[in-house]
């Protein structure tokens, strides 16, 4: 009889993994390194049931980990830290680093989160060349800040130089990331598909298309709440308070805030929206997001509807094979 699925929970930060492992004969501590990637693997190898990895998505720290999980063929769950801290939350628990294993343990065995699929080495690239070139703007927005309190000769030089050279690497990674584009059709596809919309540009929408996987897959309501641009209540009785958003993910609102600039003052649709929107008395801030969310719509709908095109050209072409071939055997 074959044991039940055991959850190996770690909770990962920059050079330690904390392994809830008693099961697996592992220690409760490990390095963030390989080694103690190849312990974990060759540990849950010997286990006599099917073993999967549990971890919160932490950035950078949790990729190393991930990949060599993936590599090894091992079943793994990458869960979203928002939901584990809830779930610690509604049991009264504490942020600390022996709870942390304990809480993203317990999340698993109540939720039983489905094994994250492998990422193909493209997108891996390409999400890692993205947070690079993130964290590269932000070092020169900094710099460019530093630089307008400075006074000295010689700190205005070095600002100016640090700024030169992280503006010729964001052009590097631009540069490698439209080859990573170009060398796969499909990919090349869909940025051309959502660039139709007037205020997209090709890095907002390989952004999207890098950060939000599901676009084109899930229905309207589905991809607004995924984003974080889905306007939520918050009544109570015969209270009626305004709708917020909340939560979702930071990096593809922050691509559609600056689109939705764009859109807001030249897409012939949604100009004319915002411009209603500010008309009937909403602030600023809310007609664009309400803008924003219009646009994720918008998008999702056109690769949505390009993705059934492509699908009924291929079943066309494998009909037409399958009618041909007996003719040509």
């Amino acid at each position: 009889m074959q044991k039940e699925l055991l959850y190996c929970a770690i909770d990962v930060s920059k050079d330690r993994l904390d392994v809830d492992g008693a099961a697996l004969a592992l220690p409760e501590q490990l390095g963030n390194d390989q080694a103690a990637y190849r312990q974990l693997i060759k540990a849950a190898k010997k286990y006599s049931g099917p073993v999967q990895f549990v971890f919160e998505s932490t950035g950078p720290y949790h990729l190393g980990l991930a990949l060599a999980l993936w590599e090894a063929q091992m079943a793994l769950s990458i869960l979203n830290p928002a939901r584990v801290r809830y779930f610690a939350k509604a049991q009264g628990k504490a942020k600390t680093d022996p709870l942390d294993k304990q809480v993203i343990g317990a999340f698993a065995q109540a939720f039983r989160p489905a094994p994250t699929p492998a990422p193909d080495e493209l997108s891996r690239q390409l999400t890692e060349l993205l947070q690079r070139r993130d964290e590269l703007i932000s070092s020169r927005a900094a710099e460019q800040n530093r630089l307008g309190q400075s006074r000295h000769r010689l700190i205005k030089e070095q600002m100016g130089r640090l700024m030169a050279q992280l503006t010729e690497q964001i052009k590097q990674i631009d540069r490698l990331m439209h080859k990573l584009v170009g060398s796969s059709a499909e990919l090349q596809s869909k940025v051309e598909q959502l660039c139709q919309i007037k205020g997209v540009g090709q890095l907002t929408a390989l952004t999207l298309l890098i950060t939000v996987p599901e676009l084109g897959t899930l229905g309207r309501n589905r991809i607004s709440r995924l984003v974080g641009l889905a306007p939520l209540n918050d009544d109570s009785g015969e209270q009626k308070h305004k709708r917020y958003i909340q939560g979702g993910r930071k990096r593809p609102r922050a691509a559609l805030y600056m689109a939705a600039l764009t859109a807001s003052q030249h897409n012939a649709v949604l100009g004319p929206f915002y411009q209603r929107l500010l008309k009937a008395g909403k602030p600023k801030k809310v007609a664009l997001t309400a803008v924003m969310r219009k646009l994720l719509i918008c998008l999702n709908a056109l690769l949505c509807k390009w993705a059934k095109q492509k699908g009924s050209l291929a079943a066309f072409c494998s009909a037409k094979a399958s009618v041909t071939q007996p003719l040509n055997a």
